[in-house]
C-alpha cells in the first residue's frame, strides 16, 4: 500500500480527524495509537508504518492475513 507524501498540515490534519472520529463513536483512542499517531503527525513514521503498527496491535497471534 503506497500512501502519498503529505505536509506537516496535512499529517496533522488526518490525526485530528481520525481521532474525532474516533470519540465521535463514543470509543477512547489508546495510548499506543495516540504516540504512533503524534508520531505519523511528526513526520517520524509513514502512514505504511502507522497501519502496520495498528494492524500489529489488533492481530489474532496465529490468525493468517489473507489478500483478496
Amino acid at each position: 500500500m503506497h500512501h502519498p507524501v503529505t505536509t506537516p498540515e496535512d499529517r496533522r490534519r488526518a490525526v485530528t480527524s481520525a481521532t474525532g472520529s474516533v470519540r465521535a463513536e463514543g470509543l477512547t483512542p489508546s495510548t499506543d495509537y495516540l504516540t504512533d499517531a503524534e508520531e505519523y503527525a511528526a513526520g517520524r513514521i509513514t502512514a505504511d508504518e502507522l497501519v502496520q503498527r495498528a494492524e500489529a496491535r489488533h492481530r489474532t497471534p496465529g490468525a493468517e492475513q489473507t489478500t483478496p
